[in-house]
C-alpha cells in the first residue's frame, strides 16, 4: 500500500482527534464552551473568557521616548521626522506636524499648509539603520594595505596587478580600526604626494601616459593630483563638504613634501556635484548668470500654467507634491512635454509628445510663433530683456558704448544694484563694459548701464527700439548693427511651424495651443528636469525655454519662472556677509596655516583661503583626460581649455555619493580608469558598490544619529 506524507499526518490527527474525544478525562466545556449553550450569551464570539492577547496587537506601537530629526537625503526635501524609540532601538517614524511652529532668527514661521511632510523613504528609514549591509567599522582592501605595508612603492604595471589595483571588487576587504585606517590613509596621502611632485613626479605621470596639458595643470604639485568630492554636500555642509576642508589642508602637506612657502603651497582638486550630475540647468547661467533658478515649491500654489518639460512633479518630487496638486484645485492648466506618456501626463490638461533631445526647438517654433503674432509683453521686453540691445553684425558682439561714443564716461552708480549688492566690480565693469539701444524717442542710438532696467530706464527717457538695423561710425568706418530681436527673427526663420512639427514631431496644434496658452495666462512657470539636464543639448533647451517667459514678463513673481532643480537643501547652509564672515567658505576654505582655534570666535575672524582648484569629475569619467581630438587638416587640438584642465587622479576621497554607481560607463571606469588611482576611500552609511571598489571604506551615521 501507497501512503504518501500528507496523507499519513492528516491520518494521525485524525486519529488523535477521536482518541481525544474518546478520552475519559476530556471535558467538552474546556474545548467547545464557545458553542455550548450558556445563559445571557446571545453571541458567543463576543464572549471571549481572555483579551489578554489584544496587548500583543496594542505594544508593538508603544514606546518609551520619541525625537525629531531631519531626513536630508539626495531628494533635498528636508523633512522633519518623529522617531519611536523602545529600548534604545527605533520601532517606527512618524510624521512630524509642526511646521508652523519652527522660526528662523528673525521670527519667520512656515504655514500649516506645509503639514503633513514626509515619503516613505522617511518612513522606513530606521530599516537602513538597522539593515545587515549597514557599514559599522572601517575596511582595508587586503591588496592594499599589503602595499602600504610594503612601504607605498611607485606603483608599475606589474606592482598594480600584484597588489590586485585591477581587480578592485574581487580582492578581499579586512576590518580595521580607527586609528589605523587614518594612519594608512595619512601615510598613503604623503606617500603619493611624493610619488608625483616636482619634475620627477611630471615625468611618471607623461610615462604613463596622461595628456601634457594635464602634467602641466599638476603645477609640479603631487597634491593636484588628490580629487576630493562632499557628495551632495548642501545637504549637510559641516559633515558632507567636510571633504573639501581636508582638500584644502592638503597644502600642509605640499608645503611639506616640496619645501614651499604657504604663498607657493598646492591645495587638491575639489570635484562638483550638481553639475556632474546634470540636476542644475547648465543652460541657465548663460541667461541670467546665476548657477540656476529653482523655487521652494509652495509657489506652485501661484502658478495658474505649469509646464512639465522632461521633470516628473507627480513621482520624484513625492512630499512636495501636494502643492503641485494643490495648484490644480485651483483651476491650473497643466501641460506635459515628454517623450513618453507617464504618470505627469495623465494629470495634464493636455500632453505634447516628442521626440527625444528636441526641445529646443520645440521652443524657439513657439517663441516664432509669439513674435509674429504679437503675443508678447512690449513694455516688458523693452525694460527688463537685453533684446533691444544693438549687436555689430560684422562681429556678432553687443556693440559697447565706449566703441560708439569718443571719449565716453560710464554713469553706473557706486551705490547702484550692480555693485552694492551683486558685487559687480570695476575690474569687471571696465572689462565688460556699457551697452546700447535706439531710443525711439530721440532717433538715435544711447548708451544704457546694468542698472538701467524697469523703471531706472524710464526715469532715463528712453525708449528702445525692438526691431531695428541702422549703420552707426565705429573707429572711423561704417558698421551695420542690429537688435537683438532683430536678430532673433533671423534665426528664427528655421523654425516654423511644419519645421518644428518635422523636427519634434509634436502635434502642430497643440504646438499652437501652448504658445497661445503661454501667451494668455499668467503666472506661468515651466519646470525642466533631469530628462533634459542628463541629456544632449540640454544648454540649447534650458536656454529656449526661457524665451516665451521673457516675451510675457513671466519672471520674478510668484509663480513663475523657469525653475529646475528645486528643493530645501538651503535649510543646510550658512551664507557669507561682512557683518557674519565668510559663511560656509570659512568652513570649506579656512586657511590651514593660519587655523583660528578659538571655540567662541567670531565668524567674522575666520580667514578663508582656497589652495584648492575646482575640476569637474566628467574629464575622470572621460578615461581621466580631456578632450583631446585628432583632426586630419589640424592634427591634435586639444579642446579643454586652461580654466578647466584635469589633472590626473591619483587619490580618490569621497562621501555621501554612490560615486562608481551613479558613474556613466561604469565598466570602463572600473577596470580601466581607476587601476591607475592608487588610493580610493569613501564614507558611506552602508556597503555600496563604491565602497566594495574602494582601498578604505569608512561608515558614517546616518541623518537619525546625529
Amino acid at each position: 500500500m501507497s501512503l504518501s506524507r500528507r496523507d499519513f499526518l492528516s491520518a494521525c490527527a485524525t486519529g488523535a482527534s477521536f482518541a481525544t474525544l474518546a478520552s475519559p478525562s476530556f471535558d467538552r466545556k474546556d474545548w467547545l464552551w464557545a458553542f455550548l449553550p450558556g445563559a445571557g450569551i446571545e453571541n458567543p464570539l463576543a464572549h471571549y473568557p481572555t483579551r489578554d492577547w489584544e496587548r500583543i496587537h496594542r505594544d508593538q506601537y508603544r514606546y518609551d521616548s520619541v525625537f525629531p530629526w531631519v531626513c536630508s537625503p539626495n531628494d533635498t526635501h528636508a523633512c522633519r521626522v518623529l522617531a519611536y524609540v523602545r529600548n534604545g532601538v527605533i520601532v517606527r517614524m512618524g510624521s512630524d506636524y509642526r511646521y508652523q511652529d519652527y522660526a528662523d532668527l528673525y521670527g519667520n514661521k512656515a504655514t500649516a499648509k506645509w503639514n503633513p511632510r514626509q515619503c516613505a523613504k522617511g518612513f522606513t528609514f530606521h530599516r537602513v539603520v538597522y539593515a545587515p549591509y549597514r557599514l559599522k567599522h572601517p575596511v582595508m582592501r587586503k591588496g592594499w594595505k599589503e602595499w602600504a605595508d610594503a612601504g607605498f612603492p611607485y606603483l608599475t604595471d606589474d606592482l598594480r596587478s600584484k597588489y590586485k589595483f585591477d581587480a578592485r571588487g574581487q580582492d578581499v576587504q579586512v576590518r580595521v580600526g580607527w586609528d589605523e585606517a587614518f594612519r594608512y590613509i595619512a601615510r598613503g596621502y604623503e606617500a603619493l604626494a611624493r610619488h608625483y611632485s616636482g619634475d620627477e613626479g611630471k615625468k611618471r605621470l607623461t610615462a604613463e601616459g596622461y595628456e601634457p596639458e594635464m602634467v602641466e595643470a599638476t603645477e609640479g604639485a603631487g597634491t593636484r593630483c588628490f580629487k576630493f568630492r562632499g557628495g551632495m554636500g548642501l545637504l549637510g555642509v559641516l559633515g558632507k563638504y567636510g571633504a573639501y576642508r581636508l582638500g584644502n589642508s592638503m597644502a600642509l602637506l605640499d608645503a611639506k613634501v616640496r619645501g614651499v612657502d604657504e604663498k607657493e603651497a598646492k591645495g587638491a582638486r575639489n570635484w562638483s556635484n550638481y553639475t556632474w550630475h546634470g540636476d542644475q540647468a547648465p543652460g541657465q547661467p548663460f541667461v541670467h548668470g546665476l548657477q540656476t533658478s529653482e523655487c521652494d515649491f509652495n509657489d506652485l500654489r501661484f502658478s495658474k500654467l505649469i509646464v512639465m518639460d522632461g521633470k516628473n512633479l507627480v513621482e520624484n518630487k513625492m512630499t512636495d507634491s501636494h502643492w503641485f496638486i494643490e495648484c490644480m484645485e485651483r483651476g491650473a492648466k497643466i501641460v506635459v512635454i515628454t517623450p513618453e506618456y507617464g504618470a505627469p501626463a495623465s494629470k495634464a490638461d493636455y500632453f505634447i509628445p516628442l521626440r527625444p533631445s528636441t526641445d529646443a526647438a520645440l521652443f524657439l517654433g513657439i517663441t516664432r510663433l509669439m513674435m509674429e503674432r504679437g503675443w508678447y509683453d512690449a513694455d516688458f521686453v523693452k525694460r527688463f530683456t537685453d533684446f533691444p540691445l544693438l549687436v555689430r553684425t560684422d562681429t556678432l558682439e553687443r556693440l559697447r558704448a565706449h566703441e560708439l561714443f569718443p571719449g565716453y564716461r560710464s554713469d553706473l552708480a557706486p551705490d547702484g544694484p550692480s555693485k552694492r549688492w551683486q558685487g559687480f566690480t570695476d575690474e569687471e565693469h571696465e572689462k565688460l563694459g556699457d551697452f546700447v539701444v535706439w531710443d525711439a524717442k530721440t532717433n538715435a542710438p544711447r548708451a544704457i548701464t546694468r542698472d538701467d532696467v524697469g523703471e531706472r530706464l524710464v526715469a532715463k527717457g528712453i525708449d528702445p527700439t525692438l526691431e531695428g538695423k541702422f549703420e552707426l561710425e565705429i573707429g572711423g568706418k561704417k558698421v551695420e548693427v542690429q537688435t537683438l530681436w532683430s536678430l532673433y527673427q533671423t534665426h528664427l526663420a528655421d523654425y516654423d511651424l511644419d519645421t518644428v512639427h518635422e523636427i519634434t514631431h509634436a502635434p502642430k496644434d497643440l504646438v499652437e495651443r501652448l504658445a497661445q496658452d503661454l501667451a494668455t495666462i499668467e503666472p506661468v512657470a515651466i519646470h525642466q528636469g533631469e530628462g533634459i539636464n542628463h541629456w544632449f543639448h540640454a544648454t540649447e533647451m534650458n536656454r529656449a525655454a526661457y524665451l516665451p517667459l521673457l516675451l510675457t514678463g513671466n519672471i520674478g513673481k510668484p509663480g513663475a519662472g523657469c525653475h529646475t532643480w528645486a528643493g530645501n537643501y538651503k535649510a543646510a547652509l550658512f551664507q557669507g556677509s561682512p557683518w557674519t564672515g565668510p559663511g560656509f567658505k570659512g568652513w570649506v576654505a579656512e586657511d590651514p596655516f593660519h587655523l583660528d582655534l578659538d571655540p567662541h570666535a567670531h565668524g567674522k575672524d575666520v580667514h578663508a583661503h582656497a589652495f584648492t582648484k575646482d575640476e569637474e569629475p566628467a574629464y575622470w569619467n572621460h578615461g581621466d583626460r580631456p578632450l583631446v581630438v585628432d583632426t586630419p587638416k589640424f592634427g591634435r587640438l586639444c579642446l579643454t581649455g586652461q580654466t578647466h584642465m584635469p589633472t590626473p587622479t591619483k587619490a580618490l576621497f569621497f562621501n555621501n555619493v554612490n560615486l562608481f554607481n551613479n558613474a556613466k560607463h561604469a565598466y570602463e571606469m572600473l577596470k580601466n580608469v581607476n587601476p591607475r588611482i592608487a588610493m580610493i576611500v569613501g564614507v558611506e552609511i552602508q556597503m555600496t558598490s563604491s565602497i566594495e571598489y574602494a582601498d578604505v571604506g569608512l561608515p558614517a551615521n546616518s541623518w537619525v544619529e546625529l
